[in-house]
């Protein structure tokens, strides 16, 4: 593929003789003889390939901008994260998060208020043993699913966020 586009950048920018080699490689009907023709004509003006250089202070400049922007899209990413919609699509697999408060629905479902200011709501019958001060494991699933699992224990449940 790279071939093709030096090909091609020569041709753009060749003389008259370059661009009647072209045609004359462009006029041949067979397929493999075609590409055989374009190949020697590369490799016969490979010394007019031209590389790109980028100063080495542009590159500096560009990973030290690349680092300061990571954790901007981390904490942008912990913040959207089991939030619905195909437009935001987080990185991140797992959250660690701390439960600040606990409280129960009209179903006796949990609804657990993060300190991170998130809200979780169970979905399953599941039991899971949580307290105020817990820090907790939220997991993305298959489908959008979540599940939520306290590092004191070995169950989870599965959770959906509510705000």
């Amino acid at each position: 593929m790279s071939r093709l586009v030096a090909l091609l950048f020569c041709g753009l920018i060749g003389s008259v003789n370059a661009a009647e080699n072209l045609q004359q490689c462009r006029a041949i009907k067979d397929t493999t003889a075609r590409l055989l023709c374009y190949d020697q004509y590369v490799d016969a003006h490979s010394a007019l390939n031209v590389t790109a250089t980028v100063p080495a202070t542009a590159t500096v400049a560009a990973s030290s901008t690349a680092n300061v922007t990571e954790p901007v899209k981390t904490a942008r990413d912990e913040a959207l994260f089991g939030t619905s919609g195909e437009t935001i699509e987080s990185k991140i697999a797992d959250l660690n998060v701390q439960v600040q408060s606990i409280s129960t629905d009209s179903r006796q479902k949990l609804v657990l208020t993060m300190q991170n200011g998130q809200r979780w709501q169970q979905l399953d019958n599941g039991f899971l043993k949580v307290s105020q001060g817990d820090s907790c494991v939220i997991s993305s699933g298959v489908f959008g699913s979540y599940t939520m699992k306290c590092q004191q224990g070995t169950k989870s449940i599965r959770v959906k966020r509510i705000r």
